[in-house]
């Protein structure tokens, strides 16, 4: 046990290490606020732009203000020609996050405005990134695949455009829907660990595009961003329905983890699973291949609930990747790309807490509690070492 333990907090659980305005997790009860608003009605009434909005100004928009912003949004719905030709030199065979981490970078160093400290400025520079992320991840689908480049639309809104550059079709309503839907679920989710990242960075004055960099980083972790990419892997393992429970078993008794199941905060089930599951139940039917995915998906969730939650026996409930990558599966999204577009909505929670952070900034510095050799060793020099 390190000295003064009762200060030692691993992965600094339970520390409270700022203020914020921008969401309130209740892991308790199982609830998620953006602003103060129920996460279950902005995925039920608002779309993508709309709950962006919120996170960054603090109140949902009227008519005349998203309309301003989904305009500010469209003028930076473009890449540079430069960072396109970066685009097709990347090594096909690279994953999306590695190339989303690159070309951010590569947009701060085309970013004219880069060494403009001003609020506007900043502000201008986070629209460029919302804007244009969901556009690298898509010309790099088109890139690797020898499909022909799809080029954004301005008559679309920003979850149906994504749809349509990734597959150069025109996504259905019900896809949109969906799409839409998800991306507002993972837009903020309290200190996370890549907004904890985003944080950080921020606190030593980095530009915003440093933080937004270092914040996907950290997102691209299978414990974090990448779990919903391994829930499919997971699921596709098991070819029958039956095989469902002896998998459980053998993962209990192994004490192994089961990709999207549990969570650092919630107890109970995460409100953006029980969202998305009803979503994947409504889209998924018409496709036998995703109705038997769903199924197994459902049968995790009813084995887990009647062997563990109800005797309260283990805090495994399904967590938003759960059902996050069977719906991203059933929109015909390439499986590396399941974090990306987890990337793409929290980065107008990155964004906004880069804002917050710089309000009242104050550089984090937390200490470690040394336990290595014994302090004051006596040196010796080279020829007296064994």
């Amino acid at each position: 046990m390190p000295a003064n333990s009762e200060n030692y907090f691993p992965g600094l659980e339970g520390v409270n290490v700022d203020t914020t305005r921008l969401s309130f997790v209740d892991g308790q009860k199982g609830n998620l606020f953006y602003c103060g608003y129920s996460i279950e009605d902005l995925a039920e009434h608002c779309n993508f732009a709309e709950v962006a909005y919120l996170l960054l100004h603090g109140e949902l928009p009227n008519q005349q203000q998203i309309d301003s912003f989904q305009e500010e949004l469209l003028a930076e719905r473009y890449l540079d020609p430069h960072l396109k030709s970066i685009i097709t030199l990347t090594p096909k065979d690279g994953h999306p996050m590695a190339v989303l981490q690159a070309l951010v970078a590569q947009l701060a160093m085309h970013d004219k405005e880069i060494a403009d400290r001003s609020l506007e400025a900043k502000r201008r520079k986070a629209i460029r990134i919302i804007a244009k992320l969901p556009l690298v991840v898509t010309y790099f689908e088109n890139v690797r695949t020898g499909m022909r480049t799809v080029e954004p639309r301005m008559d679309l809104g920003h979850a149906a455009n994504y749809l349509w550059m990734l597959t150069g079709e025109e996504p259905t309503p019900e896809a949109v829907k969906v799409f839409d839907t998800a991306l507002t679920l993972h837009m903020d989710h309290g200190c996370n660990n890549s907004t904890f990242t985003c944080r950080v960075v921020s606190s030593t004055e980095a530009d915003i595009y440093s933080a937004v960099v270092a914040a996907i980083g950290s997102l691209s972790g299978p414990l974090h961003g990448g779990a919903n990419e391994r829930v499919i892997h997971m699921l596709e393992s098991i070819e029958e329905l039956d095989e469902v429970e002896p998998f459980i078993d053998a993962k209990v008794a192994s004490k192994e983890k089961i990709m999207g199941f549990g969570h650092r905060v919630y107890k109970v089930m995460d409100p953006r699973a029980k969202i998305l599951r009803d979503l994947a139940g409504k889209f998924v039917v018409a496709d036998p291949e995703m109705d038997k995915c769903l199924k197994k998906a459902n049968l995790f969730y009813k084995i887990t609930e009647e062997r563990f939650q109800a005797k309260g026996k283990m805090d495994i409930w399904p967590n938003v990747d759960f059902f996050s990558g069977v719906l991203y599966k059933a929109l015909g999204l390439p499986r590396d790309f399941f974090t990306p577009v987890f990337a793409i909505s929290r980065v107008v929670g990155w964004v906004a807490h880069h804002f917050e952070q710089m309000e009242d900034n104050r550089i984090y510095r937390p200490r470690f509690i040394y336990e290595g050799a014994e302090l004051g060793r006596k040196f010796k020099k080279m020829d007296k070492r064994t």
